[in-house]
């Protein structure tokens, strides 16, 4: 297999049309039973307004190609679930984060957000990206984290799902913390070498119930709205302000503005990409609307000094911040 041999456009949509035909075997008839994809880490690396594409890499970037597909699904592993956001980032073949670190090889083509994208699942729940194999990189003396991609994994409605994904056949696999939580037992897939380059298919189960609503009833339904759909995933309308004071101590406030009354949910999550607490799920009207946050978790209880990300969802659209606390 050659190490930079680029994925040619036909059979990039072949692969793609794999997941659109519904191919995937679902994982309660693969006998890994049907358990909702667990959180991991965010990490430090995440940037918001990543690039809507499916390519991440370009031609030139150093690397084994890579595709990673697979469906979108309810707790069921069944129940596809479409207009899924899903938000991809991950480090170079040398180990290297664009735009949050300075990287000494890659980028060939100077990408403000090389390696970073986000795609958005089909009718039938599936989504494709085509990158590059990311490589290792050290985190302490001897100690290294394996192969590994990030995911922000948002639904139209319910929260997201931070996490990552990890290959088999990995050196570090059972030294990471991570990777080696038995948590992570199904997000270490194994990848098919084929001579257009590395193949991957990693299925996302959502804990949300097959029979709600916002499946049923909510979602677009068919090709014309779906379009409309993409076309609103951004609307000027919709924005979410850096909270204030930020940092903060005790309490922040986080003003969202809504050009039309809308149902929202408002979270939090930590960088492992563990809810934190809701502060808002339900309607509000148009306008501008401050939340307060007291900085406590939904057990009422103070979280440590760190960073956190803000997440605000409308059937429009998501946005995100991040914030800091110092105790």
């Amino acid at each position: 297999m050659s190490r930079n041999k680029v994925i040619t456009r036909r059979k990039f949509l072949q692969i793609g049309g794999i997941a659109t035909v519904g191919l995937l075997t679902p994982r309660y008839l693969s006998g890994l039973g049907c358990d909702p994809t667990t959180p991991d880490f965010l990490g430090p690396f995440w940037e918001e307004d990543a690039p809507y594409r499916t390519v991440l890499a370009s031609s030139n970037e150093p690397g084994y190609r890579l595709i990673i597909f697979g469906k979108v699904t309810a707790n069921d592993c069944q129940t596809p679930i479409p207009n899924t956001i899903v938000d991809v980032w991950h480090a170079n073949d040398s180990g290297c984060y664009g735009i949050s670190e300075n990287c000494e090889t890659g980028n060939p083509e100077d990408d403000e957000y090389n390696l970073r994208g986000r795609v958005i699942s089909g009718l039938n729940g599936e989504y494709v990206f085509e990158t590059i194999k990311p490589g290792f990189y050290a985190v302490g003396p001897d100690i290294y984290r394996p192969s590994h991609i990030h995911f922000m994994i948002t639904p139209i409605a319910g929260d997201s799902i931070i996490t990552q994904l990890y290959f088999e056949g990995d050196d570090y696999i059972d030294t990471d913390p991570g990777s080696s939580n038995p948590n992570a037992i199904n997000r270490i897939i194994p990848l098919q070498e084929t001579e257009s380059g590395l193949l991957g298919v990693f299925n996302i189960i959502l804990d949300i119930d097959p029979s709600d609503k916002m499946i049923n009833g909510f979602y677009p339904v068919g090709p014309a709205r779906l379009s409309n759909y993409h076309n609103r995933l951004l609307p000027e309308g919709l924005r979410l302000f850096p909270p204030y004071p930020n940092p903060f101590n005790s309490s922040t406030n986080i003003k969202i503005e809504l050009d039309r009354s809308t149902t929202v949910l408002l979270s939090v999550f930590d960088l492992k990409g563990q809810w934190v607490n809701t502060l808002v799920k339900g309607r509000l009207h148009s306008g501008e609307h401050s939340i307060h946050w007291d900085g406590k978790n939904s057990s009422g209880i103070e979280v440590p000094t760190g960073e956190y990300i803000v997440i605000l969802q409308t059937p429009a659209g998501r946005k995100v911040s991040k914030l800091t606390i110092l105790r």
